[in-house]
């Protein structure tokens, strides 16, 4: 239960109308900015979705925890995607943890399904009680269910709660840097 001092604080930041737009940088040095962007650390996680028994999985590295209690997750998902309006009617995706091994396989469901629509084809994944797809050959997984939606430019971003997880072996967790992976910027 929130306190009567962080209900009030949550109430002044409440934000009822969009920020104003702000003009570029006019000064603002292109390369630099996309070299600075491309410094900043991710994991690599595979986040799949089922909506109606259909199965989609898509790579992913804006992700982040936000709250311990709730634990709540953040995630960043393109505006161009199948798996977004499938994440939008089910309100429900899991995080699957990758192996540092598994550059392939991230490269693979990095790809978009609606331009490479078998992409799923050989990924190996059960289905959990509630409706949770789990990636087998993942470390770790986190099944959450979507809390907020807020436009975010190209993409849109999802804050949702933890509700289940498992680990399903041991070992250290890809990130992009560890891929070879890198932003546009």
């Amino acid at each position: 239960m929130e306190s009567e001092g962080m209900a009030m604080f949550h109430k002044e930041l409440a934000i009822t109308q969009p920020f104003p737009t702000f003009r570029k940088a006019q000064f603002m040095d292109l390369a630099l900015k996309k070299q600075a962007l491309r410094m900043l650390t991710y994991g690599l996680y595979v986040v799949m979705c089922n909506d109606g028994g259909e199965v989609n999985a898509f790579t992913a590295n804006w992700l982040t925890q936000v709250s311990f209690d709730p634990p709540l997750l953040a995630v960043a998902v393109e505006n161009n995607t199948k798996s977004l309006p499938m994440i939008l009617r089910s309100r429900q995706f899991t995080v699957n943890v990758l192996h540092a091994g598994q550059r392939e396989l991230a490269g693979k469901l990095g790809k978009s399904a609606l331009k490479s629509p078998d992409k799923m084809r050989g990924i190996q994944y059960s289905i959990e009680p509630d409706g949770f797809p789990v990636l087998s050959a993942a470390l770790s997984w986190v099944a959450c269910e979507v809390r907020q939606v807020t436009p975010a430019g190209d993409s849109t971003l999802l804050v949702a709660e933890v509700v289940n997880a498992g680990v399903l072996a041991e070992g250290e967790p890809l990130t992009m840097a560890a891929a070879g992976f890198r932003h546009a910027g």
